[in-house]
């Protein structure tokens, strides 16, 4: 079983190097092609476009994987609940999708031709079933299929995309690309279920489980999604919903290293409550927060000491501004962690939806007033402030909520180990940017440095994470295919 984590884990983690690849390449290609003025037309329409994917999937893409992983060992109960809940999935898309071109169609919006090509991404959700190959932890699939999308999306954009006016272009291959990510997870679907056809009664008894899990994805979106609606709206400059938007996928961007952690535990966890009740799960949860703030306390504090000396050559002097945002967004990669461990994968895995709900709601809130506040005068600074306070504070409540059910002494001072490094290791990096200045090579010895000096700090102090780590990558040339 320990072996079959591992393997999901590495299979994860080569999604986050795509994923981590990809903007990469195609961030800085954009940057010099598009402009920020057309990249804030794609980001601003799509983010309104969103609001109607989120309410077709009505929560199924946690609660799917969740129903899938209680009876992923049944073939026959599997595939009536795959039939089930994806038609639930079908028939909530369906109504979103008409609601939206209703909408786009009789109205005249700004941009509306982006809009509506844009509304074509909502159809390509109906075939979306990653739920199903998250709750059967098949990661390996998901990791192939993305890798092929990647390539792919790289491939068009750099063949197609040559100047500002071809943003239309871009959406259309974009939509192009995630029908055919979507589509493609429908090969050799048979060899995991069978469609069996449900009745109007089964299909809607997962109704109430999806909206109990749809609610805190509706606040959640809000302060993650929204405050780039918000800053078209009351900001005089399309161009801000670019640089906010940039900032944020490249934190979020490493955030992938750690919340991989409760995309594959969720399942896991779900499987162990069932057999061996609450104190496995309360053992992996802690296993996996330590894990988490191994991991994204030094990604922060790398982030805001070198996204500076990063942003100006690597998307050019005219999006100098993402950098001090990057900056400004980092602690939340910390935060973010922490409530994917506390949240996704305990609470959500406990049926502690009650409290779960509660604490993302108190974060859309004090993010819906923050926002108001401050991007009408700040725009992309605003939002990005008003975003870390929102993360904090969820962070704060979800940490009150849980604190008596877990002993978390051990993990405190594990943080307060893992905080001095990332201290030390950053004020090295910013000394060596400041002294070799903003450029490729500058980055990749402040990269190199970093990571030694946290790695061997941790090393001297003996630390259990590191250790248990290192097992790790020594152990993966003995990985079987089965355990």
């Amino acid at each position: 079983m320990k072996n079959k984590i591992t393997k999901n884990y590495i299979y994860n983690f080569a999604f986050t190097i795509l994923s981590f690849l990809t903007p990469i390449i195609t961030a800085p290609y954009l940057a010099r092609t598009l402009g920020s003025e057309s990249m804030g037309i794609n980001t601003y329409t799509y983010s309104i476009v969103y609001w109607f994917i989120l309410f077709g999937m009505l929560g199924v893409s946690i609660y799917g994987s969740k129903e899938v992983a209680k009876v992923s060992d049944d073939r026959e109960k599997l595939s009536r609940k795959f039939s089930e809940i994806f038609c639930l999935q079908l028939f909530n898309l369906f109504i979103s999708t008409i609601i939206f071109y209703i909408i786009f169609l009789i109205f005249d919006f700004k941009y509306k031709n982006a809009f509506l090509l844009q509304g074509l991404m909502i159809v390509a959700c109906v075939f979306d079933i990653l739920w199903l190959f998250n709750g059967l932890e098949d990661f390996k699939k998901i990791t192939i299929r993305n890798f092929i999308v990647k390539i792919l999306l790289v491939v068009l954009i750099i063949l197609f995309i040559k100047n500002p006016k071809q943003y239309m272009l871009y959406i259309g291959i974009s939509v192009g690309m995630s029908f055919f990510n979507n589509i493609v997870m429908w090969i050799n679907l048979k060899k995991y279920v069978d469609f069996i056809k449900p009745s109007i009664k089964n299909i809607y008894s997962h109704l109430k489980g999806t909206i109990v899990l749809f609610l805190p994805q509706i606040a959640t979106t809000i302060y993650s999604v929204f405050d780039q609606t918000m800053i078209g709206w009351l900001y005089n400059d399309v161009s801000e919903v670019t640089f906010y938007n940039q900032a944020y996928k490249f934190v979020n961007m490493f955030l992938f290293v750690t919340t991989t952690i409760g995309t594959v535990m969720l399942p896991r966890i779900v499987k162990s409550r069932e057999k061996e009740g609450d104190t496995k799960v309360k053992e992996l949860t802690n296993r996996t927060l330590r894990m988490a703030l191994f991991l994204s306390i030094p990604i922060a504090f790398g982030i805001f000491s070198i996204s500076m000396y990063f942003i100006p050559w690597f998307l050019t002097e005219k999006f100098y501004k993402v950098g001090y945002l990057m900056s400004i967004l980092s602690p939340i990669i910390i935060f973010l962690s922490v409530t994917n461990v506390f949240g996704t994968q305990y609470m959500i895995s406990t049926d502690k939806y009650k409290n779960y709900t509660l604490s993302v709601t108190i974060g859309c809130v004090i993010n819906l007033i923050l926002n108001t506040l401050t991007i009408s005068s700040l725009g992309a600074y605003g939002a990005s402030i008003a975003t870390v306070f929102t993360e904090f504070f969820v962070l704060v409540y979800q940490y009150i909520v849980v604190r008596k059910e877990f002993d978390f002494n051990g993990v405190k001072l594990s943080s307060l180990k893992y905080l001095t490094c990332a201290l030390a290791m950053s004020i090295v990096v910013i000394i060596v940017g400041e002294l070799l200045g903003v450029n490729l090579f500058s980055n990749l010895i402040q990269v190199a440095v970093g990571f030694i000096i946290y790695i061997g700090l941790l090393f001297l102090m003996k630390d259990e994470m590191l250790k248990f780590f290192i097992h790790k990558i020594l152990s993966l040339l003995h990985i079987k295919e089965e355990c």
